[in-house]
Formats: C-alpha cells, structure tokens, sequence
C-alpha cells in the first residue's frame, strides 16, 4: 500500500513554510564550508581511491546544496549549458555506488549509446532528478541491485528525449505506484522520508517537457523514470580550429588536474587514462584529435605506449602524440622521438609550449 502523510491545514501552511526556509537556511551555511573544503581536498595529491572518494563528497554536497536553496526560493532554474552525458553519469554514479555497497546491493550505471555526445540541460535539475530516483529506491531495497540508466527516448532535429530509469529489487511500490509523485506520498517500505522527493522530480520533468512514471516490475521490485526534452548542441568552432577531444596519458593526480584545467581553458574536451596500457586501449577508439603522452608511467612507460599506438593501423596510429615529461636532457628527448611523438613538452609545463603544440595538432586534425 502507499501510505498517505498527515494532512497539513491551509492555516498552517505559513508556519510551515517558514519553519522549511529557516532550515533550508541554517543546512546551507554548513554545506557550503563542505563545499570549500571538498575542493580543498580534491587539490591535493590523493591516492586514485581518496580522490573518488573527495569527488563522491563534493557531488553529495552540491546536491544538497542545490535541494536547500530551492527550499529557500534562491535557486531560480538554471541556464541551460552544453552537457556531455558520460561526463554527467561519471559526477553522480560514485556516489550511488558507494551507497549501495554500504548497503551490500550491487549497483550499474548505463548510457544508451543512442544519445547524443552532448546536449543543452540544466545539469543540476538533471542531478536533483538522478539522485532522488536513486534515493528512493536505496532507502527501500535491503538485498539484490539498484540499475541506474540514461536512455535514448526520442529525438527530432532540434531535440533529443532523455529517459532517467532507475530500477531496484525492492518490494514494490503497492496497489497505486501512479500516487508515488503526489506531495507526502510514498511506496510500500519507505522509511525516513517525508515522500517529497519524488514529486520535486515531477515538477523538474514537467519544466524540461517531461513526464515522470512508476511501475511494479513483474520479476520484483521497481523502475521509476523520468523524461526531459533536452535541445540539441549547434556545433562551434573549435578555438584551436579542428582540434576538440584530447587524451591525457598522464598517472600523477596532480599533474592530471594541471593539464585538464589548461585545456579546459583552451575550450578542449578530454578523458584521462592512467597508465600505458590505458592509453593504448583509449586511442585505439579513435575517438581523440591528440594524445598527451606522458614519459613515466605504471604497467607501460609512455615510449612503449607509443610505440604501440604507431603500431595501430590507420588512421588511428597517425594521431599526433605530444611528450610530456620533465627529463629536459637531449638524449632522453631524442629517445621520445624515436619512439613516435611528433613533439614533447618539458615539465614544469609552459602555456606557451602547451599552446604550440596544441595550434600544430589542430593543423593537423583539419587537415
């Protein structure tokens, strides 16, 4: 059954209202330290597993940041902002998972390789929908798995619909899971909700043009969606011409955020791989203009992994490979070359430098 919460008077509304604003207040003044200490942390040099762990904090906090300043009235929606979706699906999943883990349940995030690379949204009202679906399906599932999917819905030539489904082994949502977006209501087994989550989620997709839905699976348990017409990115320009997706080969957290903070900067998109083999494996999808090489890595240096990638038929194995590494004597950089890098940059990294091989890549790539 879905329990129904007590009724609140129209007398008391105000009272009430003002007792949520008060709250919502005093919440987001801790918060926001919380904030301010996560990117503290996240700039210094952690372990891989400390960072994901940093980062899964900063995404919590910023969630209940933004739910606090709805509550005030101070978070009007937002402007809709170029959006890569894997990018999206890789901020919220981790904390999800290490939700699910404390609770022993096993935990997946999928991205239907239908949808578009990218599209225009309001990430955070993305991120409100994820995480209260999600929510609400961890507080009621004791034991089995919580599937987190974004789905190609629909699509015209200005648009493309997003389908958010997450589905969990739990026990169901009752007789009536079409009431489970009202105010105050909630499913079977629901504890420690006050059942607002779900009908701020209604709201959010009616805004984006959507809809919310909820229905008892027929092996058990729940799926919950929520659609939103998102628009389509008009293509731009490039700043550095043909040149838009890079691959940094670098394992050094640190040195990691100082390379993706410049070419963020220069308008670049980009993916990490950690190691050689990693790097290999990321350039053979074909999916990069340029591969930032780092020369000292674990499992296979940065010569050897270039090496590999010459290796790679074309035009996959023509890609331009810059060098990074802070070894500036002549026979280790000749060493570089030999190996297949078209130029190296010496650390501590110039932007100059980093500009200069970056303008050659992109000749490269338009041509």
């Amino acid at each position: 059954m879905i329990a129904t919460a007590s009724h609140v008077d129209d007398d008391q509304a105000p009272n009430a209202d003002r007792r949520i604003a008060v709250a919502a207040h005093e919440i987001r003044t801790p918060l926001g330290g919380i904030l301010a200490l996560a990117d503290l942390l996240l700039a210094e040099d952690l372990s891989e597993a400390a960072r994901g762990h940093a980062a899964a904090l900063k995404t919590a906090a910023e969630h209940l940041f933004g739910v606090a300043s709805t509550l005030l009235g101070a978070s009007a929606p937002q402007p809709r902002r170029e959006l890569d979706l894997a990018v999206f699906l890789a901020r919220v999943a981790p904390a999800l998972s290490a939700r699910a883990a404390l609770k022993g349940l096993a935990f997946a995030a999928t991205l239907d390789p239908r949808l578009p690379e990218s599209a225009l949204a309001d990430e955070g009202a993305l991120r409100q929908i994820v995480e209260n679906l999600a929510d609400n399906a961890l507080r009621v599932t004791e034991r089995g798995r919580i599937e987190l999917a974004l789905e190609w819905a629909a699509e015209d030539e200005a648009s493309v619909t997003l389908r958010i489904v997450v589905r969990d082994t739990g026990p169901g949502l009752g007789q009536r899971p079409d009431r489970l977006f009202e105010p105050f209501v909630q499913g079977d087994g629901a504890p420690g909700g006050a059942g607002l989550g779900l009908s701020l989620v209604a709201a959010l997709t009616r805004d984006m043009g959507g809809a919310a839905t909820a229905t008892n699976r027929p092996e058990g348990g729940a799926e919950v969606t929520a659609t939103a017409r998102l628009d389509r990115t008009t293509p731009t320009p490039s700043p550095l011409g043909g040149l838009r997706r890079v691959l940094v080969a670098e394992d050094n957290a640190v040195n990691q955020r100082v390379l993706g903070t410049l070419l963020e900067h220069f308008g670049l998109a980009f993916d990490i791989a950690s190691d050689g083999e990693a790097a290999i494996a990321a350039a053979a999808t074909g999916r990069y203009d340029l591969v930032l090489m780092d020369a000292t890595m674990p499992k296979m240096d940065g010569l050897d992994a270039t090496r590999a990638i010459r290796a790679l038929p074309a035009p996959v194995g023509d890609i331009r490979i810059v060098g990074v590494t802070a070894r500036a004597f002549a026979e280790e950089i000749a060493a570089f070359r030999a190996a297949g890098v078209d130029d190296v940059v010496i650390k501590p990294i110039s932007v100059a430098d980093l500009w200069s091989a970056l303008g050659a890549g992109a000749e490269q790539a338009a041509g």
